[in-house]
This record gives structure tokens, sequence and C-alpha cells, in this order.
């Protein structure tokens, strides 16, 4: 079946190197990588702080420039780090396909067949022709089911360029050898669609009982065997150097999802196990500093209770250790004035007299 073709354009051409389920997901894993690389990065890295706006925008910015390896930002955390690497490794596999399928698109010809199918055609009550001297319009009539008023004969192959240009038929049907001559001839204009129906092909009449008809068969099996009539049909009917780059595209082949599922797998996988390594040293800093506050609050109340007593007691020489930092304790010691009236009874006194107070943040 030959029908008229026309050059498939679009201004959304960009978008048909993927699926749109592919562009869903490719924008579903840059949101989650940027997500965790502003979760990794936004306590220490300067770049990433301020206001919601700014890390927002920053994130984005980061993210949308590693897909042209443009980023400039620092990074700071060895986490973020093989997120990143992982991530420009996704980057690098998309740009090469998408800028390959693409350029496959812009450059080869894509012709696109005005009547999708047989079906189509007979439900759309549309006319079509054929060769009025062959088989070819009772195995439409009789084989495929179309209605006679539907069939016009056309007497010459070179008529069917102008049935079609005057809209008298909507489809031609033609024997293989002569659809093969006239794609060849008008393959800008045209093309043929499938399905193929294939019979027996052109045959030889003998008079009974000749004894050259036995040879003939024998010659021809012979040349169907050794494949040399397959390449006389291809030095003859060989189409020319314009219908080379010409393809017959009914359904436009984006790359899908199926042929990148493994890497996103790992970009996810990865920037998941380093959010989960992120949030147990997270947790493990949160216990170790509440327990360093504790340690701090009882050193200070027990400074307090010190001070206390040696305001109670102005006999006895209080002696406060002097912790500045709930980490470390210091060694110095700092001496809380004895008032006057008591010094001299002070320096009469032995050094029994004098109390040393054992307990935490005194001595």
């Amino acid at each position: 079946m030959i029908v008229p073709a026309k050059s498939e354009e679009s201004a959304w051409m960009f978008m048909r190197p993927f699926t749109w389920t592919m562009w869903v997901v490719t924008g579903v894993i840059l949101i989650y990588t940027m997500s965790i690389v502003w979760l990794l990065e936004h306590k220490q890295n300067p770049d990433f702080n301020g206001p919601w706006q700014n890390q927002i925008s920053t994130a984005l910015w980061f993210t949308f420039s590693s897909l042209f390896f443009a980023h400039r930002e620092r990074i700071y955390s060895n986490l973020t780090r093989v997120v990143v690497v992982v991530w420009l490794f996704v980057v690098l596999i998309l740009n090469s396909s998408y800028t390959a399928s693409l350029s496959s698109m812009l450059t080869v010809q894509r012709l696109k067949p005005n009547a999708a199918d047989i079906e189509w055609l007979k439900r759309n009550n549309l006319k079509v022709g054929c060769d009025g001297d062959s088989f070819v319009r009772e195995y439409l009539e009789d084989v495929i089911k179309f209605r006679s008023k539907n069939i016009l004969n056309v007497d010459s192959e070179y008529k069917y360029q102008e049935e079609f240009k005057n809209n008298s038929i909507a489809a031609a049907f033609l024997e293989l050898p002569y659809e093969k001559v006239f794609t060849a001839r008008y393959c800008k204009g045209y093309t043929a669609t499938t399905p193929t129906y294939r019979f027996g092909g052109l045959g030889f009449v003998f008079q009974k009982g000749s004894p050259i008809a036995a040879d003939f068969s024998e010659a021809i099996l012979k040349l169907s065997e050794n494949g040399a009539l397959r390449s006389l049909e291809g030095r003859w009917f060989a189409p020319s150097a314009e219908c080379s780059v010409s393809i017959t595209n009914n359904e436009t082949e984006s790359l899908t999802l199926s042929s990148f599922w493994g890497l996103y797998l790992i970009s996810g996988g990865t920037s998941t196990i380093c959010f989960i390594i992120f949030l147990i040293r997270l947790l493990r800093n949160y216990r170790h500093d509440k327990q360093d506050a504790s340690i701090t609050s009882i050193l200070r109340l027990a400074r307090y209770k010190c001070n206390r007593e040696g305001m109670q007691n102005p006999g006895r020489v209080i002696i406060i250790a002097g912790t500045q930092d709930a980490n470390e304790l210091s060694t110095s010691r700092l001496e809380y004035p004895i008032p006057s009236d008591i010094t001299d009874d002070l320096q009469e006194s032995s050094e029994s007299d004098i109390e040393m107070q054992n307990i935490p943040g005194c001595s």
C-alpha cells in the first residue's frame, strides 16, 4: 500500500529524544539530588546559608548547572562529593544519549504517512487505486473487503501521482515490483506502509509437456537458494541517494526509562545512603552534646553550692575550680576574698583550722 507522506516536523522536536515518562523521572531524580545536596551542605557551607529564598535558589542553581558541568560552588562535605560524583556520571550518560538521539532526528528526514492503515481507510470510506488489469482489484474486494465503489482503476503507473494530487484516491495498492519502482522514483512525497501481502510472484507459462519447463524451474530454484535473486533485486530496485536518507516512521523512537532505570537506581541509592549516614552522624553528635550539657549543669550546681557555703561560713577558705568550657576542666584556681575583720584570725590559725572542700567544682 502506497500513501502520500509529509515530512515530520515539530516545534517540540527537542523533547522527542526522551519519552514523557523519562522526562518526569529525570526531573524527580534531579529534585531529589538537589534536596540531598542542600541537606548535607546548608549547615557548614556559607553558599547554602542565609534566607530560605537564597538557599533554595542556590540549590537549584547548583543542580541545574551540574547538567552542563558549569557549577562553581565549593563543596565542604565528603558525603556531598560522593553524591555529586555519581550524579555527574548520570548527567554525562544522559547528555550523550540525548545529543545522539536529537542529532539523528534532525539529520535524517522522517516521513509521516497520511493514512494510518487499511482499517482506517475502510472506516473512513476513502477511495483507493489499483491496476485494473491485475488480480489486485479482486483481492481488494474479496479478501480485504473494500467496497467496489471505493476502488478506482488506474491505467498507468504514471497516473498515480496525478490521482493523489487531485485527491481522487487516498492510497494505492500495487504489486511489489511496481511498488518498489514507484517509491524509488517518488520517495520524497510517497511511502509504502505495512503490512505487505505477498503471493507466489510472477510465473512463466510453457506449453504442456515442454522439456524446458523443468529446466526453468530448477534454474529459478538455484537462483533463489544462492541469493542471486535478492542480489538482482537490490541492484535493480536500489533507492536513489536522496531516497536512502529518508525514513518512514509512524512512531518516533524516543529513549525510554527501561534503558536508564539502572543509572537512576544507582544515583538515588547513593544519595539515600549518604543521607542515612548524615542522619546517623547528626544523632550521635546530638547525644554527645546532650551529655556534655548535663555535665555542665552538674558543675554549675556544684559551684553554686560552694559559693553559698563560702558566703554563709566566711571562716572557710573556698577555692573554686574555674572551668569556662563544658568539655574541659581547668586546673586553675580562684580564691574568694576573705572579709578584712577576720584576716588576723586566719593568720593566727593553724593549717588544721582551714577546712578544704572536696566536692566537684571545689577544692
